[in-house]
């Protein structure tokens, strides 16, 4: 229960269960009705109180549904309002499920609001919706920024995403080492691609065959990174454990 909610329901409680305004309770208390009504009156609250909180959770709901659309629709959000989303999120995990995971929304969340983006990939509920997120989400050229926010997302979910998700974001960042110049640029989404398909791999070896081709292929291109080189190694290395 999230601290205005809180507040609401102690209101509630302070002011009919207990026939005291609200505020400090006193010391002593002389009963002046039959248990009967007693109960009755505490069922009533406890009534009452779980109805503020569903209102308020739904007031949430509405209001950072609202507000996402609105950023998505301007292309902007404000940085205060930003943290304020992300607290909501934080209070009511529940709310993930509810933003879309539309290409328009991700997009913008990961590029504008990876704060954001993160909370959602982090708290929602299932592989299914997290991966559609990801999916979503990833479009080429990958600026460093972006695939900072995206590697922080779902790093701690890497044995959870499909072969689908990891082949797109495969086929993104081969993309963008191509598009890119600097090879600084270039070595780092080497590098943050390999971290993630290490971990994943490691954590889901039945993933090892299906990404073979495709990854090892990947890790030749770029031998002289270490990252890859270790990958490539791991791949071998796992491959036949991976088919028995």
């Amino acid at each position: 229960m999230d601290e205005e909610t809180e507040q609401a329901v102690r209101r509630h409680l302070a002011t009919t269960v207990m026939s005291r305004p609200f505020g400090s309770l006193p010391t002593s208390i002389f009963p002046t009705f039959s248990v009967e009504i007693d109960i009755q009156m505490v069922a009533q609250g406890i009534h009452k109180a779980r109805a503020i909180e569903t209102a308020t959770k739904q007031e949430n709901q509405d209001r950072v549904l609202s507000q996402l659309a609105t950023a998505v629709s301007n292309g902007t959000l404000d940085s205060d309002l930003e943290l304020e989303i992300i607290r909501t999120l934080k209070r009511q995990p529940e709310l993930c499920s509810k933003v879309p995971a539309e290409p328009a929304y991700m997009q913008f969340l990961l590029t504008s609001c990876p704060g954001i983006f993160e909370c959602l990939v982090t708290l929602v509920v299932g592989a299914e919706k997290r991966n559609a997120m990801v999916q979503n989400a990833l479009v080429s050229p990958l600026s460093v920024a972006r695939h900072n926010a995206l590697i922080n997302s779902v790093i701690s979910h890497a044995s959870e995403l499909t072969v689908d998700t990891l082949l797109k974001y495969l086929d993104v960042v081969e993309a963008t080492c191509r598009l890119v110049q600097k090879s600084e640029t270039r070595m780092h989404n080497v590098r943050s691609l390999c971290r993630l398909f290490y971990i994943a791999i490691s954590q889901n070896r039945a993933l090892v065959e299906l990404v073979f081709i495709q990854l090892s292929s990947f890790c030749l291109s770029f031998l002289k990174v270490k990252e890859a080189a270790d990958l490539y190694k791991r791949l071998v290395e796992l491959r036949p454990q991976a088919s028995n």
